[in-house]
């Protein structure tokens, strides 16, 4: 997609067959929850914030994982423990070696939000593909002319990233959601969906704003119809369909929506450019 193509890039090393795995040792292992864990794995290819790869263990299997955050030598990987593959990750330790092949797909066009009021609202697991975007808007802070996040999680002990959080309040407006927890709400969450935020955000530069919705797909559209009710156009709205994908070079079908392929086309779409395609 020409929309694109100046997506942020974090590059190092040139890898071009994108069909082969090969072996990359893991730097660092963070557990944000009991199910998910933050995988720091080295790299030596470009990757784009919002792009995937393809992480296999040998007579294993293989499974799309999301660029979550990158640096010039390695790669993030928030991985949610749910089945054989990322099962058998979970019993690897620092200094083992993963299989990775890619990058794949459309990362965020992070220049097209320079200088422009940004909203991010994500839930879940949803919230790793944007997390690149927030750190760095929040350690440059003057790239952009405020940014708006709100984070919805289930519980408490589902919150991913708690770390970072801080920097994200002191820089940016963050709020975070969770779906359960009554009489769990206090200066740092707020019972019930993120949809409930939208209308308390500061919208009133409406022609200079882009938001970008991630997570499930109820959530995305409801997120979006909000958004739209705002008054932001289908244009200004970025969503990232992360669903079904397995070859990630469209050639299997199995994450084909419409006409478009989700492992090559996306997963990062304009809503203008991929509402027809929801079921």
């Amino acid at each position: 997609m020409s929309s694109q193509s100046t997506a942020h890039q974090c590059s190092c090393g040139d890898h071009k067959n994108i069909l082969l795995p090969k072996a990359y040792p893991i730097l660092a292992i963070t557990k944000h929850t009991e199910l998910e864990w933050n995988f720091r794995v080295a790299k030596d290819f470009d990757a784009k914030l919002g792009q995937f790869v393809e992480v296999s263990l040998p007579m294993v299997g293989e499974a799309p994982i999301s660029v979550s955050d990158c640096g010039d030598d390695y790669v993030d990987l928030l991985i949610r423990n749910v089945g054989k593959v990322t099962n058998r990750l979970f019993e690897l330790n620092v200094g083992d070696n993963v299989w990775m092949r890619g990058v794949h797909g459309n990362g965020y066009p992070i220049e097209h939000y320079h200088h422009r009021h940004l909203v991010i609202i994500a839930g879940g697991t949803g919230v790793a593909p944007v997390k690149g975007l927030m750190r760095h808007f929040s350690e440059h802070p003057e790239e952009v002319n405020g940014m708006d996040m709100i984070l919805g999680f289930k519980n408490k002990e589902a919150v991913l990233y708690r770390d970072e959080m801080p920097l994200w309040r002191e820089r940016q407006n963050l709020i975070t959601t969770l779906d359960e927890g009554e009489g769990e709400e206090d200066d740092e969450f707020h019972l019930g969906l993120v949809t409930a935020h939208i209308d308390k955000l500061d919208l009133s530069d409406l022609a200079n704003t882009q938001a970008i919705v991630v997570g499930p797909p109820i959530m995305i559209k409801f997120a979006v119809q909000a958004l739209l009710k705002e008054g932001l156009t289908k244009q200004q709205i970025w969503v990232d369909y992360e669903r079904r994908m397995a070859c990630a070079v469209g050639k299997c079908g199995h994450c084909r929506m419409g006409e478009k392929y989700v492992c090559i086309d996306g997963p990062v779409f304009r809503f203008d450019e991929a509402e027809h395609l929801v079921d």
